[in-house]
């Protein structure tokens, strides 16, 4: 389907995945950034074939970075890749699962062969599912941990071994709000909950390396992993999650990534950063009203 066909029509449940990673063609190469920014920089974004590693990818390109591009699935890396050499870059694919240690060593030597060095990781790979606490088994539960904690530590610190305790380097995560908990998502809570502590706790050791360590935690970004939930797309729109009254854009999310890949972060270390329009000032709605329209209705008609 073409992208403009999936924009108009991408109220339409079924068409919202196409419509999200449509949504940024013929805008997202036009950084706001510097296009000599990142200059003479490497950096490796795992989950780069879609979504929010997608676009930051081309973002940090666009700025003059070459960029490696880390996922499960070769054919969204070889699409994004593209991009990138359109931009005037180089792009190196390297498949790969955060999960397993081997495969992330195979991705460091790629990374040494093409590049010779990185100076930027953007650990963005991670998913989970909508559930609530009391119908989620420990097998799910395990799962989201083992994929958003453990691999965010597994990447972090084969990057780290392999090129930046010399050297010294970036490295964002892509978090979630947690501040408030996650109801409906209790399993990611405790992932990047611990994702987020476990950054500040590296910023404070790897100081000395020169090794800075941030995180960007996003709110609710217009994306396909809403084709997921009950709810159609065109009522997200309306749901008074944030300050804003919209939801948030990939580009939202890729914006403060490169700041704090850039010298424009040279004095920014241990943070997170929420990107949520002010979500965690407007508690009335949840991830729960999400996967259960009919609390979102309860609740309606008791504020009535």
């Amino acid at each position: 389907m073409a992208c403009e066909k999936a924009t108009e029509n991408y109220g339409n449940h079924a068409n919202y995945a196409n419509y999200a990673n449509c949504q940024l063609m013929g805008r997202q190469m036009k950084t706001r950034f510097a296009s000599d920014l990142l200059e003479n920089k490497t950096a490796l974004v795992t989950g780069g074939g879609t979504g929010i590693g997608r676009v930051t990818a081309l973002e940090l390109a666009s700025c003059g970075a070459d960029i490696a591009l880390m996922g499960r699935r070769i054919e969204p890396l070889e699409a994004v890749a593209k991009e990138i050499e359109a931009l005037g870059r180089r792009a190196l694919i390297a498949p790969g699962d955060t999960r397993d240690e081997d495969q992330i060593e195979e991705v460091c030597e790629t990374i040494k062969k093409g590049f010779g060095t990185l100076d930027i990781l953007v650990n963005n790979a991670g998913g989970q599912f909508a559930s609530p606490a009391r119908e989620m088994s420990n097998k799910g539960f395990n799962a989201v941990i083992r994929n958003n904690l453990i691999g965010s530590w597994q990447m972090t610190t084969a990057v780290a071994r392999h090129f930046m305790y010399e050297n010294g380097g970036r490295i964002i995560f892509v978090t979630a709000v947690t501040r408030s908990g996650f109801p409906g998502m209790a399993h990611t809570a405790a992932a990047r909950a611990g994702v987020s502590a476990m950054m500040k706790s590296l910023a404070v050791e790897w100081a000395e390396y020169g090794i800075l360590l941030n995180a960007v935690a996003p709110g609710t970004i217009k994306s396909e992993a809403m084709a997921q939930y009950p709810i159609p797309p065109e009522e997200w729109e309306n749901m008074e999650h944030n300050l804003l009254g919209h939801m948030g854009r990939y580009e939202d999310i890729s914006g403060p990534i490169v700041y704090l890949a850039s010298e424009l972060g040279d004095f920014v270390t241990g943070e997170e950063w929420y990107v949520d329009g002010g979500a965690t000032l407007n508690l009335k709605h949840s991830v729960m009203d999400m996967i259960d329209p009919g609390k979102l209705a309860r609740r309606e008609r008791a504020d009535e």
